[in-house]
């Protein structure tokens, strides 16, 4: 036999099923007064007219950064393109050598070898990525961080026996 609950039990636990629990869920900080949630259109039925500044802030442009080779021979200042490099997506390196001063060293492309690496699952890219240079700056292109994780970006510099590196890590997600 089972046992039958009252219809009126019913009605009152049924408004309770079809709350959102949350479940797995980070907190949601969207919260407006009073607790009272906000829940934004689905991306269908956003429009460019939906989006305010407040949902999307312009870009600032990306300023070069700069990182010191492992030999202390040159700094690196770089900036990549799109910012940060996207997940399974091409983009860009610019960079160019410092010396201590801060003066931009002057480089053959030959000399120059850009790489990048997942050092914990022991491989690199699916692209070898070419170089050309412009005003001084170089440019690698294409770079692909093919999968989610530690990378880290190698910018190489041979001069007679002597390799010089300056890495940079991505955490790409």
């Amino acid at each position: 036999m089972s046992a039958r609950v009252p219809l009126s039990r019913v009605f009152l636990l049924l408004p309770l099923t079809l709350l959102p629990t949350g479940c797995g869920e980070a907190p949601r900080q969207d919260q407006g007064p009073a607790g009272a949630t906000r829940v934004p259109p689905p991306a269908s039925e956003v429009t460019p007219e939906a989006v305010t500044p407040e949902a999307a802030p312009e870009q600032a442009p990306v300023e070069p950064q700069v990182v010191p080779a492992n030999g202390n021979g040159f700094r690196l200042e770089w900036s990549t393109e799109p910012s940060p490099p996207p997940l399974n997506g091409e983009f860009s390196v610019r960079f160019r050598l410092l010396g201590e001063d801060g003066a931009p060293l002057a480089a053959e492309l030959s000399s120059l070898r850009v790489d990048a690496d997942m050092p914990a699952h022991g491989h690199g890219m699916n692209v070898a990525p070419t170089l050309t240079e412009e005003n001084g700056w170089v440019e690698a292109t294409p770079l692909l961080f093919h999968m989610p994780g530690a990378w880290e970006l190698y910018v190489d510099r041979t001069e007679g026996a002597l390799t010089e590196r300056a890495q940079v890590p991505f955490e790409v997600r």
